[in-house]
Order: structure tokens, then sequence, then C-alpha cells
């Protein structure tokens, strides 16, 4: 039984149009026997219904074209045996239709087994090559969206576009956003790379620079958002109240523990997964394919009636019988079509990668429904961190409605003890804090000390009790902005003997000068 395992639809506008969508495949397919297979006189006419001579054994390559007032659609059917795992073969199915002042094309890759054998197929593959090609050279659409083969790479002046078109309920295909590090250095995943292998299905956006990926966590919030070299796919239907877990992320460590390579093939397994799984066929295609064979058909059976075979008086109640039949299932799809929608895409597939590494990074699966929440699960998993009684009194009042943001905060000020414990110098110093905090995204959200008429006019609000003695927390990380719910704050101490980072307040933003 044959596995559907890609599939991509598309139009591409007139002047571009179907002779050029069949140059495009033609070469393609030529391509393929003269270069690969080395039959360098081998000739395909996707327009000829006839079949190629020299096929080698077990390779199918049949064209059928279809013609109906003025539309035409030509449908290539090409298969051959897997080059590498035995006993597996491989199906494109391509049907190409020109519509007025737009070509549509599909192009649908399945894979069977043809010997019982209970192994793993090894499957690596991206948008075939012929796609590619189209969508690099021609004005490319799903709906109303233009796509294209490349990455596009985020401005400033391009975030509001982003936040629109991410939202947007026309919105047909998944985005796929590689975020920098927080000190610059870029994803390690190939944007351009990735944007040709997911030609057609999917559209890579690209961040350089850190500060928009702050900008665009103010936005979305950090729960939703995309942060130092991560890389995530936000599928259609998002929203800001969507849940984290439906939009997968990829965090940055990760893909450096897999490495780049694997990394982008889990990502692309995952959307070819899904976009077979929702593929619905182009309906003017398959509308314009169903009525030219049945007009085929009947004009069969006129012939025969008129040579007098009574026979086809029967045949052509088969044939009402499977007209009928056709309309059922063609409402039975859009039916399954529905019902398939309601599955949640992020369980649709995961990376390709061994059980322990996959699972490394617990914190994408983890949501918290109250800023309390966040700080306990951060108390028991970080080790060099102290949270004092002050901050979970503190928590607990607090109406902040993004605490994973907070959560996150307090790994990274956990993590941060670690990495200035390791770059001590010979003077007993790990560098300077707040460039720990740079390092890690927080720069413009973090700082050494409140300003000096703040100190005298609210000191008490920023002293909690450490080690027996009332101390002062200057340093802090501010997220957020506005009121309570949309604001919070931690204020911490580094408490270097004991490689302690001394948490004293989590919660509403503390009073000072601007408040």
């Amino acid at each position: 039984m044959a596995r559907l395992v890609y599939s991509c639809r598309f139009d591409v506008v007139a002047e571009h149009g179907i002779e050029s969508v069949l140059s495009t495949y033609q070469d393609w397919i030529v391509g393929h026997y003269r270069d690969r297979r080395e039959l360098h006189q081998f000739e395909f006419n996707p327009q000829s219904v006839d079949v190629p001579q020299g096929l080698p054994r077990g390779h199918s390559l049949i064209s059928s074209v279809f013609e109906n007032e003025g539309d035409r659609v030509v449908r290539i059917r090409w298969s051959f045996p897997d080059d590498n795992d035995a006993g597996l073969r491989w199906a494109n199915e391509v049907r190409i239709g020109q519509f007025g002042d737009r070509c549509g094309v599909e192009h649908l890759i399945s894979i069977e087994s043809v010997e019982y054998s209970v192994a793993p197929a090894k499957l690596i593959f991206g948008s075939p090559r012929a796609i590619r090609d189209i969508c690099t050279k021609a004005p490319t659409y799903i709906g109303e969206m233009q796509v294209r083969a490349e990455p596009y790479a985020l401005e400033q002046d391009g975030l509001d576009d982003l936040l629109r078109l991410l939202t947007s309920d026309l919105r047909k295909l998944p985005v796929v956003l590689l975020s920098p590090y927080a000190h610059g250095e870029l994803n390690q995943i190939d944007p351009a790379k990735l944007a040709r292998n997911l030609a057609g299905v999917a559209v890579v956006v690209c961040v350089e620079d850190p500060e928009l990926t702050w900008d665009f966590a103010n936005e979305v919030g950090r729960q939703l958002s995309c942060f130092n070299g991560a890389t995530r796919i936000y599928w259609p239907g998002f929203s800001k109240a969507s849940d984290p877990r439906s939009h997968r992320l990829f965090f940055g460590s990760w893909i450096e523990q897999v490495g780049s390579v694997a990394a982008a093939r889990a990502i692309e397994r995952a959307i070819f997964a899904v976009a077979a799984f929702r593929y619905v066929p182009d309906k003017r295609i398959a509308n314009l394919i169903r009525s030219t064979e049945a007009a085929e058909r009947q004009k069969l059976l006129d012939q025969k009636r008129e040579a007098g075979d009574e026979f086809w008086d029967d045949y052509q109640q088969a044939v009402d019988q499977l007209k009928e039949a056709e309309e059922q299932v063609a409402d039975l799809e859009a039916e399954n079509a529905n019902l398939r929608a309601n599955q949640q895409v992020f369980f649709a597939a995961g990376p390709e990668v061994p059980e322990e590494i996959a699972h490394t990074d617990a914190t994408e699966q983890l949501a918290f429904s109250s800023v309390a929440e966040a700080v306990e699960a951060a108390a028991i998993r970080c080790k060099k961190l102290e949270i004092l009684d002050t901050a979970m009194s503190a928590a607990a009042e607090s109406p902040f409605q993004r605490p994973y943001d907070i959560f996150r905060a307090l790994i990274d000020l956990d993590e941060i003890v670690d990495a200035w414990s390791k770059n001590r110098d010979d003077n007993g110093s790990g560098g300077d804090l707040l460039q720990h905090l740079r390092d890690r995204g927080w720069g413009k959200r973090s700082s050494m000390h409140i300003s000096d008429t703040t100190r005298g006019k609210y000191r008490s609000h920023y002293e909690f009790v450490y080690q027996g003695k009332k101390q002062l927390f200057e340093p802090h990380i501010t997220i957020g902005a506005g009121d309570a719910n949309a604001c919070s704050s931690i204020h911490f101490i580094f408490d270097q003997e004991r490689l302690k980072m001394v948490v004293g307040y989590v919660g509403r933003h503390l009073p000072n000068t601007k408040t």
C-alpha cells in the first residue's frame, strides 16, 4: 500500500504558465535519466501520451492530457525503485492545469514497499528540484500569499508585517523562524538550504539582529517567541493565545547537540508529514480530469450503442452509479479533511534523532498557569538558585500573564552561575555579571543598579533578608512593560562565595520615581 510522504500545490501566474512549468518538469525528468542513469539519448515530452523509449527495468513514466472548454490539464505519473533501499518504490504524480490567468501545480510523492521486510525505511528528501526551480523563477502563490524558494530576512521595519502574516486567517503554510544567538552569531541552520528544501510547503524567515527577537517576544510573549539560536515552526492558525506546544520550538542548545543538518532534517520531516496529511486536491484540476474522463466514457458508450451492443445499457447504469459514488467520495474527502484538521499538528512528526537527545531540554514541553508555579518549578530544577520566601510570596500575588518568561529568566540566572565559575581567572573573577546576562539576551531588560533617587526614596522595598541580615537587591531583570498583567521584575544578588544566585523578589514592578 502506497503512503503519501510529500505534497504541495500552488499557482503560477500566466506569463510563467503551463508551458513554462511543463518545460521545467521535462528538464527535471530528462536530466535524471541522462545525468544519473547515463541514458544520454533519453527523450520525454510531457504533452505526448506516448511512453518514452529506453526506460530502465522497473521504471514507469506516463503522461495524460485532459482538455475541456479551453482549460487544459497535463498529468505525469512517474515511478521507479529506490536506489539505496531494496524493496521500496517511489511514485510521483504531477498535475498541471491552466485556468485563465493562473496555472495550478500539484506534486505528490508516495512510497510503497514491494517486498515484505519489517525494517524502517531511511528516507531523506526535500522538495523536488522542479518545484524549487518553479518557485525560484516565477511568482508563485498559495491563495493570495506569494511564496518563494528563498529565505526572507526580517528587518526592523518588517516586524509588523511578520506579525500580520503569522496571525492571518488567510495563511495556509507554516512559517519557520530562525533566530540568532543573543551575542549576535547566526542560527546554525542554513536558511537558504532550508528554504530550498521546503519550497512550496513553508516560508522560511531569518532574523539576524538579536534585538529584533526581543521586540518580537514583547509582541507575542516569550513563551511563543523564538530566541538565542532557536528555530520555531508557526503553523497556520497561530495567535497570541496559542498553546506554545502547538508551535514547536527547537532550542539552539538542541540544534548544537544534534547538529544543524539533523536539526534541519527534523524540521523538514515534520512539515512534510503535515503537508502530506493535510493534502486536499485542487478542485479545478480534479473536476477537469473527472469531467474529461466521464466524457470519454460517454463517447465510447454512444459508439457501442450505435453498434447495437445491448451490454452497454447495463454499462450506462454502472456509469451512473460510478458518478454518484464519485460525488459521495468527494463529500467524504472534504469531511475527512475537516476531521484531520482537528488533530494537533504538533504531534504529527518529531525529530529523527535518538530519544535521549530529542528530550534533553524538557523546558519546551512546560506551561505554567501562574508565576508562583513557574518559580516553584525553577526552584526544584535549579541547583545554583536560592529563592527566598519573599520571592515566593510576591510571586503568589503576581497577575503577570507570561509565567514561562519568568521561568526562562530564572533558568538563565542558574546557568550564569556555572558559566561564571568556569570562566574564573587568576583573580577569582568569572567576568562581568551584566555581560553574562547580555550573552543570554537579557541586555535590554537587565541592570545591576537602581537609580540614586529610587534608592533614597524607596530603599526599603528593595531590601530582603539573606543570611540573617537585610541586604539591598539592586540587580534586576524587567520583563514586559505596562501594568502588572504585562510587566514583572526579578531582583537578585550573586553570592560568589557560595556560588548561588539569590532571588529576593519576583512579581509586580517595585516602586520607583516613574511609578
